[in-house]
Order: structure tokens, then sequence, then C-alpha cells
């Protein structure tokens, strides 16, 4: 009866631990009608960061800035149709308002009252429009080169930036197709090889982006954000209801989540943020200039504590 009893509650401990929702390591939840997969790693506070959502998987993340485990228990998300996550087939059902319900309800599957969220590019404007609608559960939001919009003014900017680069060997194509003047049919990892030097201050840090383990681009996830309409709304009015500590990090040479267009904006409507330009940086800052980026966190971090 005794070894029985111990048997028993052997099988029930390892039941309860396999099941914890944030147990280091890989996770499957299915959250509104779709089973999402996220890693957990590191330690300290929870911080869900979501991938961009129109295709990047958690590993362009994750296995290029593992020094961000060092200040939080890190929730990578693969959000909807990106890596191992799973897919709608309707459009409507990747617009905004789904990837913040994505977060919340992965939020509440964690068992978590507050928690901190963090992204990049469109993850950026995933967590800022987390902010708007759900600054009660958070701790703190920073956002990395964040997108907020691509109305006249981001329009002008990042025509400005492209433009800037009009001397150099990759910008023909690229150009193209970012401006949209090239109407060859290409797949998402067919056209990345032309525009990716864009995303660079230095193209010797190119190679550094192009080396990360695993990192994978979803055909899907990019033809239904674009259908769905992900990153439509207009959404700078709306800034000021984030009440919580925000971290807006931009890269001096970010040509197409600038300063000017969108971390600034980002940091004038928010009043609890503070805006910290990194020099010598494109889109990439973690890749081009990692001391200064982690630098920048963790001493933002130490004024919140």
């Amino acid at each position: 009866m005794k070894t029985y009893l111990i048997l028993l509650l052997s099988c029930v401990f390892s039941i309860t631990f396999a099941q914890s929702p944030i147990a280091k390591g890989e996770h499957f939840a299915t959250i509104n009608g779709l089973k999402l997969h996220y890693e957990v790693g590191g330690n300290g506070p929870v911080c869900i960061f979501p991938t961009p959502g129109w295709g990047p998987n958690i590993d362009a993340y994750k296995n290029s800035m593992p020094e961000l485990e060092k200040y939080f228990t890190v929730v990578w998300l693969d959000t909807r149709a990106s890596g191992k996550s799973e897919a709608s087939d309707k459009p409507e059902d990747y617009q905004t308002a789904d990837f913040i319900e994505d977060i919340e309800q992965l939020r509440l599957h964690l068992k978590q009252n507050k928690i901190w969220i963090m992204g990049h590019s469109m993850g950026g404007w995933q967590v800022i429009n987390y902010g708007i609608k759900y600054s009660k559960n958070l701790h703190g939001i920073i956002a990395v080169a964040a997108f907020v919009g691509l109305d006249e003014l981001a329009q002008t900017e990042l025509m400005k930036a492209v433009e800037k680069r009009k001397n150099e060997p990759y910008y023909k194509i690229g150009a193209g197709i970012l401006m949209g003047t090239d109407t060859t049919k290409r797949s998402l990892n067919e056209e990345m090889p032309y525009i990716m030097p864009f995303y660079f201050h230095d193209q010797a840090n190119l190679p550094k982006f192009l080396t990360i383990k695993n990192v994978q681009l979803s055909q899907k996830a990019w033809e239904m954000t674009a259908k769905g309409g992900l990153g439509r709304e207009k959404i700078i009015d709306l800034l000021p209801k984030i009440t919580v500590p925000t971290l807006v990090l931009v890269g001096d040479d970010d040509f197409i989540c600038d300063q000017v267009s969108h971390a600034s904006r980002i940091h004038a409507g928010i009043k609890s943020s503070k805006l910290s330009v990194i020099k010598n940086a494109g889109h990439f800052i973690w890749i081009e200039q990692p001391q200064a980026f982690y630098q920048a966190i963790e001493e933002w971090l130490k004024t919140k504590k």
C-alpha cells in the first residue's frame, strides 16, 4: 500500500510539473481556437515576446538575443501561422485585434496577473496595441524598432530612407520591391535577399543575421496578414491610454521604423515612456550594437525596481 501511494504521488507530481505552462522548454496551448507554440527560457519576471506576425518564427529572436533571458523569464511566442503555430484559413482572423487577444489569452494561460511585454517591428506594433487595451495587465513595455502605422509622414520618411541608399549595389531591385514598382512574382523567401540589406546600417553586420540558426519565414502568415490588414489601424491618438513604463528603442539609421515617424511619436504619445536612440544601428539594433542595446535595457530596468 505504501509503495502504491508513493508511485501515485510521484505520477501526480510528474503530471503537474509537465503541465506547468511556465516551465522552461517548449509548449503548445490552444488559444482562441488555434494551437499556438511558445518556448520559455530565462529567469526573472515573465515577459511575453511575440514574433512580428507576418512570418518570422521565434528562432529569429530567441537565437539572436539570448541575453534577454538574463533579465526575464521570456515567453517566446510563435504568432498564428508562424513557426510551429497553427494557422487559420480566414484572412479576417489576422487583424491586429486577433494578435492582441492571443497575447491576452496566453497571459491567462500562463496564470500571470501582470506581465512584461516586448516586441520588435510589427511585434512592437502588437505590444503597443496590447498596452493600449490592457495596460492594467502590464508591468511595462519594451518596444524595439516598433511600427506605429504607415501614414503620410511614415511614407515620406520611408521613401527618404530608401533613396538615401540609391548608390548602394543592392538598391535597384530592393527598392523596386519595397516601393512596389517591381512586379516580378516572388515568394517571401525569394524577396528577402534583395531587401534585407536595407535593414542594416553597416552591411558587414548582415552575415550575423543570416547565420542565426533555424530562422523560418511563413508564406502563409505573410499572405494572410496582408489580406487581413495587420497594422492598418491608426493608433497615434490612442497612445495616451498606455499608462505603464515603456522603453522605446530605435536605431538612428532604421529605414523602415524610423525615429521621426515611429519612435518619437510613440515616445510623445506615452507619458511614461523613455526614448533611447542607438547610434550606428539599423532595424536590428541588438545585432549591430549589442552592447548599447542591452545597456539601454538594463539601465532602464534598474529604474523600475
